[in-house]
C-alpha cells in the first residue's frame, strides 16, 4: 500500500509570468480608472420630487438647489440623520433641520419635507432614511410615485440600490450623483480621503446588494419606536430650557440660580398605553380644590381606561370650564392623577397629564409624558389636588420624579 504518489506540477514560464503579470496591471489600471465612474452613478428618472440627503456638504447642498429650479421639480425631501458630534452646541437635532436651514438661507421659498431617522437608528441608515421618505409619499397618497436622489460622488450606487429597496417596485427611483470635491476621482488613490471613500464603497455597495436583507418590519418599528422615545425627550429637553431662561421661565431668579434640571423616569413605551375612553358631558361644573383657597371649574368630560401590566385601570378626564374656549388649552383634557411611586420617587401630592380632546372611543395615554405641578417646585403656587377617584393601584414608573432642590 503507497502513501504518496507523485503528481505533475504545471508553472508558467517567464513568458506566462510576463502575460500574468500584464494581465494584472492592466486589470488594476482598468480597476482603479472604472471603480469612480461604477460607483458614481448618473441615471435620473425626471421625478417631480427630489431627494437631497441630509448629510452632504454646504456646496453640494448649493448645487443641488439649483439642480432643482433647473429641472423642474415640484417638491423636494430632506433626509437627516442625528448629530451626534457637538450636539449640545448645535442648533438643530438632526442633519435634515441643518439642511433645510441652509436652503433657506440660500434663498429657497417652496416647503422642504423632512425624513429624518431617530437616533435609535445606529446601523443601515441609508436604508431606514429610504423607508422616512416612504412614510412622507404615504402622507401624501396624490403624489406619483417616482423621485430623484441627490447624493454624492462613490455614495451614489449604493444609495440607489437602498432607496429602491426601502420604496419598493411601485417607485421608479432616479439619482444624481454630485462630484465629491474632496479628492480627485481620476486618481482616487493617491489621497487618504479618496482611497479610504472608493475601497469601503467598493465593499459595501456589493455587500448590500449580495447580503443586506433587512426584516422591514422590525426596522419600520424600530423607527417609530425612536420616533416616539425622540419625542419625548425633546419635550424634557424643552421643557429644562425654558425653565432656565428669564424669559420664559415661571421661576424667581433665586429659584433659576438653584435650578439644575428635573429629574425623569428612563423614557418607556410599555407606559404608553392604549386607553378607551367613554365621553360624559352630563355632569354639572364643579369646583375642584387645591392646595389653597383658590378653586378653578372643571367638568367631567370622560372615563378612561386601559390596563398597566396586567392591571385595568381607570382615571377621570376634566375639562377646564374657563379655558374651554382658548385656542390652546381648549383642546385638552386635564388628567390628575397619583400612583404607588408617589411619596418615594414621585412627587407625594400626584402628577398631571394633558391629552388632546380625542375624535374617536380610544386614544393614546402616554406617562413618560406626565409632570410634575409647580407645587412640586415651590410653595407659592396653587395647584389643583388629585381627585380620590384619579388614585391608581399601581406603580407607573414613567415620567418626571421628585424634583430635586
Amino acid at each position: 500500500m503507497r502513501i504518496f504518489i507523485q503528481k505533475k506540477c504545471w508553472r508558467p514560464t517567464w513568458l506566462g509570468w510576463l502575460i500574468i503579470a500584464i494581465f494584472i496591471l492592466v486589470g488594476g489600471r482598468l480597476f482603479l480608472s472604472y471603480s469612480v465612474h461604477f460607483l458614481s452613478v448618473n441615471h435620473p428618472v425626471k421625478a417631480k420630487t427630489l431627494v437631497v440627503e441630509g448629510w452632504v456638504e454646504t456646496y453640494v447642498m448649493i448645487d443641488a438647489l439649483d439642480y432643482y429650479r433647473k429641472n423642474g421639480f415640484e417638491r423636494m425631501i430632506v433626509t437627516g440623520i442625528p448629530i451626534t458630534i457637538y450636539e449640545f452646541i448645535a442648533p438643530y437635532k438632526n442633519t435634515a433641520e441643518a439642511s433645510v436651514f441652509t436652503l433657506q438661507y440660500y434663498g429657497f421659498t417652496d416647503t422642504i419635507y423632512r425624513a429624518n431617522i431617530p437616533t435609535n437608528i445606529f446601523t443601515d441608515r441609508t436604508y431606514s432614511t429610504g423607508l422616512m421618505v416612504k412614510s412622507v409619499f404615504d402622507a401624501h397618497p396624490q403624489w406619483e410615485k417616482s423621485v430623484d436622489i441627490y447624493s454624492v460622488g462613490v455614495h451614489s450606487r449604493r444609495s440607489l440600490y437602498l432607496f429602491e429597496m426601502a420604496l419598493g417596485k411601485e417607485f421608479e427611483v432616479g439619482i444624481v450623483a454630485h462630484p465629491d470635491r474632496s479628492f480627485q476621482a481620476e486618481t482616487w488613490w493617491r489621497s487618504s480621503k479618496g482611497f479610504r471613500n472608493v475601497t469601503n464603497e467598493m465593499l459595501a455597495t456589493p455587500y448590500a446588494m449580495l447580503f443586506f436583507h433587512p426584516d422591514r418590519q422590525q426596522v419600520e418599528n424600530t423607527i417609530v419606536e425612536g420616533l416616539l422615545l425622540d419625542e419625548i425627550v425633546d419635550s424634557r429637553q424643552e421643557k429644562n430650557h425654558e425653565f432656565a431662561d428669564s424669559t420664559t421661565s415661571p421661576f424667581t431668579r433665586d429659584e433659576r440660580d438653584h435650578f439644575k434640571g428635573f429629574n425623569y423616569f428612563v423614557p418607556d413605551l410599555n407606559y404608553r398605553v392604549k386607553a378607551d375612553i367613554k365621553v360624559d358631558t352630563t355632569h354639572p361644573p364643579f369646583e375642584l380644590a387645591t392646595n389653597t383657597t383658590r378653586r378653578p371649574v372643571y367638568r367631567e368630560y370622560g372615563k378612561l381606561s386601559f390596563y398597566v401590566n396586567d392591571t385595568l385601570c381607570e382615571l377621570t378626564a376634566f375639562q377646564n370650564i374657563e379655558h374651554r374656549n382658548h385656542p390652546e388649552y381648549g383642546k385638552l383634557l386635564f388628567v390628575p392623577f397619583r400612583d404607588r411611586t408617589c411619596g418615594s420617587q414621585s412627587y407625594e401630592a400626584g402628577r398631571y397629564l394633558d391629552i388632546p380632546i380625542p375624535d374617536s372611543s380610544q386614544l393614546w395615554l402616554d406617562f413618560n409624558l406626565a409632570y410634575n405641578p409647580y407645587c412640586a417646585y415651590a410653595d407659592r403656587w396653587s395647584c389643583p389636588l388629585v381627585p380620590m377617584e384619579n388614585q391608581l393601584p399601581v406603580a407607573i414608573p414613567a415620567g418626571e420624579k421628585k424634583y430635586i432642590h
